[in-house]
């Protein structure tokens, strides 16, 4: 098992080129697109049970594999349509900056992105029905799931349980492997 930090620099770098469509449709926050901002003055829930924390990380792996695989959906959806996932990413960038001095692109390139972005943005309901699944078939509920997501990122005190839960399974994984 790899520690969530590593995880998500292996798939930045790997899945890099394709970060501006998720972003445009939300594919990687899907389950985070529920929870409002955080409010500095809002409580962070700390309080998780160990199973709970097993289950966000049985989950949290099963999401990446679902983002993996859809980014790679996404990628051929967008080279289907005649334009490279690099030029469909210049445009997305434009679109999303229009006061950057991006070259202005070609008219038949901005109607395949357009199509691409339609049928990748049609893709996103089936994405995140996929996601809840996962969540919900390792016992966890979305808001749970959330507030863990969120602890990670703003608790020692929950990072560093999570950080030690995964160092155990891997401990565990290695004791397995080395058995005959």
């Amino acid at each position: 098992m790899v520690t969530i930090s590593k995880a998500k620099k292996t798939y930045s770098t790997i899945y890099g080129a394709v970060a501006l469509i998720l972003a445009m449709v939300g594919t990687s926050a899907v389950i985070a697109q529920e929870q409002a901002p955080v409010q500095p003055q809002q409580e962070i829930r700390q309080d998780f049970e160990k199973k709970e924390l097993d289950y966000f990380l049985n989950a949290n792996l099963k999401i990446n594999e679902i983002q993996m695989e859809t980014q790679s959906e996404m990628m051929k959806v967008i080279e289907k349509e005649g334009i490279s996932v690099e030029k469909f990413n210049e445009i997305a960038s434009a679109q999303q900056n229009p006061d950057s001095t991006a070259v202005e692109p070609d008219p038949k390139e901005v109607e395949s992105f357009q199509k691409a972005a339609e049928k990748i943005t049609g893709m996103q309901p089936a994405i995140e029905e996929r996601m809840v699944k996962a969540v919900e078939a390792e016992g966890l509920d979305v808001e749970t799931y959330q507030q863990i997501a969120q602890a990670y990122q703003q608790s020692p005190k929950v990072k560093g349980e999570l950080d030690q839960l995964i160092k155990e399974k891997q401990a565990q994984r290695a004791d397995t492997l080395d058995q005959p």
